[in-house]
């Protein structure tokens, strides 16, 4: 299977990308498809073997739409729209002038033909400045997958050929009134209408491709003392780069040489400089602000944080959330019911007698419909949202996971790096009698430069500071969620928790912190000595697991460090139950028992030996500073770091959600109240949509919706204001 990204042009509405879903889905040798209407893109996994690129795209083109592997850049049209305004004012005052205030015409115009070919000439120029709605709609109604612009083309072309009828019948020297400004007020209206919906789409998406440009097309390395400038993907791991004051830094790395503060608000939504000194970890995209360093790259271009947030970010704008497959559901049968409503009207005015009522009424329902509010409901504010996340330091894989996040019960939390700050730093080292503190220092380290287990890096750390040399370790083998295991000097070493080794532990436990044991495998494993680390909770820890206790949220620490140690920081943080001593087996049991007592649940963690339990929970939240697997199952991402992060998702997808419904409801209201209307239920009261009026109100009720949406602007500020109240 293969999978292939490519943008389509001349989508209006949800009719229209669900419209491409169906007739794609249709086909044996497409496996997947998913089409944006925001970002005009669609996402297609489709049998290689069977067909390639181009069939896909002749299905596509044959709806009516154009498909491309790149976008273009958006061509103004602005001129020609404004002369289709112009021209539309011409045809309404030939029109309305002559029925309310004849006077004020020249007397060749007050004839009924002359005028009529006047309009009928004009209403032209408005057709062909509107000409996408006429191909797109009829193309898109012959392959019966009818949308938006079908019913525009069938509402504005009968309102244009009736007109044509009776000004033959006017050339015959009959006196009659036209439609023309009908088919001109709604073509005019629409076209505005999308103009400015576009407008406000167009500086979302902006917004979120911003990050795009982030990334620097260059990098300065150092090779033999000199500086040269390559292209960004000619950089490779292990790189030297020197970062100069003012610039963007290229690619993930650490600070070699020099120090400096990095503006990591694109990452953080932070606006405060960060200061990075030797070994600090920097991301690509970030700002240099002050003085220059130097980086070792640890991540190719493509590799780096910031592709992984545009790469989240292009997922989440592409994938639908629950709340949306219900507008989906309505789209694909809401065109086809509405020009039935549509025919059944008008049969219905023209048994009552009235052929001209009639053809305005079918014209109004037709135009009054509106697909679009539907369509954009959900996508818009989604759109929002993901850039009020990044504000948080949040990036959500997708819109499932933005949506499911409100729903939130009981939220389970890894310790170290998680609700710790993830440097355990070695506090004591103890040993039996037969070998010294040192010696045990040197064995352990050694083992564990093998690890990039976080306690493992405060073990090694400590060991430089020590000045000691580690020995050569081979045949290095790490077992989840107990310890690593390597070869030094012909003996098997071992380290790691107690239920690593097969021995009682020799020593009295009673240094508070996290104790990792050194010994020698064997029949039965013989200890020398532990490690004993210490870590130390993230600022406002406390604070914000507190809010979550306020929101009533149950909370768990689940953690693989001793039982004791687990209780003690459970009972700090007033957390409702801890688990120690916890193999990624076990951990993964709890997660299932949890959500079998009903719970939804939220995991947050960091680790390797937490990405069961992350995949396995509702909504798994992992923290920037993880491993790869971890980042690899996340619904969530905090590039920040914080705890902060749990709350933060559940009350912007507490808000996004509400928007959402807003938006729906409104969509649905309209539409179920505007199209009675315009059949003429309410006619004995006096109230009759002309065909004109339909138009406006069509265009003002898809705008509505892009208004609302644009309400989320700046939640984050008001989330943030939140934990000061």
């Amino acid at each position: 299977m293969q999978q292939v990204r490519f943008y389509i042009e001349g989508m209006t509405c949800s009719a229209c990308s669900s419209g491409i879903e169906r007739a794609l889905e249709r086909k044996s040798f497409i496996q997947e498809v998913r089409v944006d209407l925001l970002s005009k893109s669609a996402v297609v996994v489709y049998d290689g073997a069977h067909a390639n690129l181009e069939d896909i795209f002749k299905i596509i083109t044959k709806l009516g739409y154009t498909p491309k592997e790149s976008l273009p850049p958006p061509q103004a049209k602005k001129s020609h729209l404004w002369v289709a305004i112009l021209a539309t004012l011409g045809v309404l005052y030939l029109s309305m002038v002559a029925m309310h205030l004849p006077m004020l015409l020249p007397d060749i115009l007050r004839n009924s033909f002359v005028s009529g070919l006047l309009q009928a000439l004009l209403s032209l120029f408005v057709m062909r400045v509107g000409k996408d709605f006429y191909s797109r709609g009829f193309k898109a109604l012959w392959e019966r997958q009818p949308n938006m612009d079908s019913l525009i083309a069938l509402g504005t072309s009968s309102a244009f050929l009736y007109s044509l009828f009776l000004l033959g019948k006017a050339f015959q020297g009959a006196h009659t009134g036209y439609y023309f400004e009908s088919a001109c007020v709604i073509l005019v209206f629409v076209m505005v209408g999308k103009r400015l919906e576009e407008g406000s789409k167009d500086k979302a998406l902006q917004a979120m491709e911003g990050l795009l440009s982030k990334q620097p097309q260059s990098a300065l390395r150092i090779e033999g003392g000199e500086v040269i400038e390559v292209l960004i993907e000619h950089v490779q791991v292990n790189d030297v780069l020197q970062i100069l004051p003012g610039s963007v830094i290229p690619v993930d790395g650490v600070v070699v040489e020099g120090e400096g503060e990095v503006d990591e608000s694109m990452l953080t939504g932070e606006s405060v400089p960060i200061y990075k000194a030797s070994g600090a970890h920097v991301f690509s995209g970030t700002l240099n602000t002050t003085s220059t360093f130097c980086i070792r790259a640890i991540h190719t271009s493509t590799q780096s944080a910031l592709q992984k947030i545009i790469q989240q970010v292009r997922n989440a704008q592409g994938s639908k959330a629950q709340i949306a497959r219900l507008a989906d559901k309505v789209a694909r049968i809401f065109v086809p019911a509405v020009i039935t409503i549509a025919s059944l009207a008008f049969v219905a005015w023209l048994v009552l007698g009235d052929f001209a009522r009639a053809l305005e009424v079918f014209i109004a329902v037709l135009v009054i419909s509106c697909p679009c509010a539907l369509g954009l409901a959900t996508p818009m504010s989604l759109l929002v949202a993901h850039k009020e996340a990044s504000h948080l330091g949040l990036f959500f894989k997708d819109a499932q996971a933005l949506e499911k996040a409100r729903l939130v019960s009981y939220v389970v939390f890894d310790k170290t790096g998680t609700i710790t700050q993830g440097k355990p730093q070695v506090q004591q080292v103890v040993a039996i009698p037969e070998i010294s503190a040192t010696e045990v220092l040197v064995l352990g380290a050694s083992v564990e430069a093998l690890s990039e287990h976080v306690l493992a890096q405060g073990i090694v750390a400590y060991a430089k500071d020590q000045g000691v040399a580690l020995k050569e370790a081979t045949e290095g083998r790490a077992v989840l969620g107990k310890g690593m295991r390597a070869c030094v000097e012909g003996a098997i070493i071992k380290v790691g928790n107690l239920e690593f080794f097969n021995a009682p532990n020799p020593f009295a436990q009673s240094v508070p912190g996290t104790w990792v044991f050194v010994g020698i495998e064997g029949q039965t494993d013989h200890i020398l000595g532990a490690l004993i680390l210490q870590d130390s909770l993230k600022v406002h820890a406390k604070e914000n697991l507190a809010r979550l206790k306020a929101l009533g949220l149950k909370s768990m620490l689940l953690s693989g460090d001793a039982q004791e140690n687990v209780q003690t920081l459970a009972q700090e943080l007033k957390l409702d139950a801890c688990i120690g001593q916890a193999s990624p087996e076990s951990k993964l049991a709890k997660i299932e028992e949890i959500k079998a007592q009903g719970e939804i649940v939220m995991m947050v963690g960091d680790g390797l030996n937490d990405a069961p339990c992350l995949a396995r929970s509702d909504v798994a939240v992992v923290m920037a500073s993880g491993s790869d697997a971890s980042l690899e199952v996340a619904d969530v991402v905090s590039f920040n770091n914080e705890i902060a992060a749990v709350e933060n998702a559940i009350r912007l997808s507490q808000a996004t959600i509400g928007n959402i419904k807003q938006n729906l409801f409104w969509a649905f209201s309209y539409n179920t109240i505007a199209i009675p209307l315009a059949c003429g239920v309410a006619f004995k009261a006096g109230i009759m949509l002309s065909p004109m009026l339909a138009s406006l109100a069509m265009s003002l009720s898809s705008l509505s919706v892009v208004l609302n949406a644009q309400r989320l602007k700046g939640i984050h500020l008001k989330i943030k204001a939140s934990y000061e109240s």
